[in-house]
């Protein structure tokens, strides 16, 4: 259980040196699919593993529409 604590502080610590909102919100969410993962299942049964991984997914489609987001109003903001 503790490499996943681990893992979430990492990803809140990264997203929030980036000052994108898009993206903290993202690891927001993902640290309470996390929680939400741990209430449901055995921190050690496959259960938990497959919940964890679902939150990994959608952490990874959050991340890459947020990054694409950010990197529109970069070039919006280049253009003006």
């Amino acid at each position: 259980m503790k490499p996943q604590i681990s893992i979430i502080a990492l990803l809140l610590a990264g997203c929030s040196n980036t000052n994108s909102p898009e993206l903290n919100q993202c690891a927001q969410q993902n640290y309470q699919c996390e929680q939400s993962c741990e209430q449901r299942a055995n921190p050690q049964s496959l259960a938990m593993q497959v919940c964890s991984d679902g939150c990994i997914e959608s952490f990874n489609q959050c991340k890459a529409q947020a990054e694409q987001l950010s990197q529109q109003l970069r070039n919006k903001a280049l253009y003006k």
